[in-house]
């Protein structure tokens, strides 16, 4: 129930969400990377929690190692709820 709320969540997420999200965290992100991470929210979010782990570590190159290691940070606190 929860995998299915969160997934019907994300496929509607708007750029404000994210940008919501980011301030929310204090994440100092670039215009770019913030494109790139939510092109990628978008494009995978029905097969995330195939491998969680997987679709963030595709990122890695494509983004600000900062941003990066905030996502897998966020990731940790968030994972004990999906």
């Amino acid at each position: 129930m929860q995998k299915s709320f969160i997934i019907n969540y994300v496929k509607n997420i708007t750029m404000d969400d994210l940008d919501n999200f980011i301030k929310k965290y204090n994440i100092d992100i670039s215009s770019d990377d913030k494109n790139t991470v939510y092109n990628h929210i978008k494009e995978y979010c029905d097969v995330f929690f195939d491998d969680p782990i997987k679709y963030i570590k595709m990122l890695k190159n494509k983004i600000d190692d900062d941003v990066y290691y905030n996502i897998l940070s966020l990731y940790d606190s968030y994972k004990n709820i999906l």
